[in-house]
């Protein structure tokens, strides 16, 4: 039995028998891991609290070494985001992102840029207004998309390798990953038209923080990247098709508001 001890961020849990809950963590120094938190659906439980989403939190896990999950046996809170937990609108958001990062998965597979990026996203729909999280979520995409090695091409055709300075007009194609110019485009019936801006937005939040200050700019070309990254998250990383539950939501909540 070997016991690991890790910080890590709640990301989903569900019931086991009448007092104890399957809980999945994303963790700093083993990547995705499952624990039994027993005793956790009681309301005076210790672990009541911490192991909801999306608590961020150091743990204690007992696990054998040909088992796919352990036992939670301590957990210490870090912070709870409280603004999260009580304002609809941010945990739309924020189930979202945990809902991108757990599509995008395939095992474990630990990774500290991966984990530091989940936090930060996290911290930002903590203290971010409303109006800029459909952008903060476009970042993470593209954010996410370079950490797992699909890094879409901004700056050259991707057929061609012409600098974007010389296009005429600009195409997205899936397939190869990344812009293409007039030329190129031709017969290409997979390409997609694209405004200039959509493209110059793209790389502007590829090379820069999340936390950077949004152009005014980017707000007209939100939902066109949103619609692209879904694309391509859908060809390159995810193609089992499985819908995003709080993306459904987050679009009911915006007709509300």
């Amino acid at each position: 039995m070997n016991t690991l001890k890790t910080r890590g961020i709640a990301l989903t849990s569900y019931e086991l028998f009448e007092q104890d809950k399957i809980v999945t963590f994303y963790t700093q120094n083993f990547g995705m891991l499952k624990a039994v938190a027993k005793g956790a659906r009681k309301i005076k439980s210790r672990f009541a609290p911490v192991v909801q989403f999306p608590s961020y939190v150091d743990i204690y896990i007992y696990k054998r070494e040909s088992s796919q999950m352990g036992t939670l046996t301590d957990c210490r809170t870090r912070y709870l985001f409280p603004k999260i937990r009580t304002n609809i609108f941010r945990f739309a958001y924020a189930s979202y992102v945990a809902e991108i990062l757990l599509g995008s998965l395939k095992g474990e597979e630990q990774n500290h840029a991966l984990f530091s990026l989940l936090l930060k996203a996290f911290f930002l729909l903590e203290d971010k207004k409303e109006e800029d999280f459909d952008i903060l979520i476009c970042s993470f995409k593209l954010k996410l998309l370079y950490i797992l090695g699909y890094t879409p091409e901004f700056r050259i055709c991707v057929e061609c390798g012409r600098k974007r300075d010389f296009f005429i007009s600009f195409y997205f194609n899936l397939q190869k990953g990344g812009i293409l110019c007039e030329r190129c485009q031709g017969e290409d019936f997979q390409a997609i038209g694209v405004p200039k801006l959509t493209v110059l937005a793209m790389d502007y939040m590829m090379r820069n923080g999340m936390s950077c200050s949004f152009k005014p700019q980017i707000h007209k070309v939100k939902k066109q990247i949103n619609f692209l990254l879904d694309a391509y998250f859908l060809y390159h990383v995810n193609s089992n098709e499985k819908k995003n539950n709080s993306q459904g939501l987050i679009k009911q909540l915006e007709k509300l508001r």
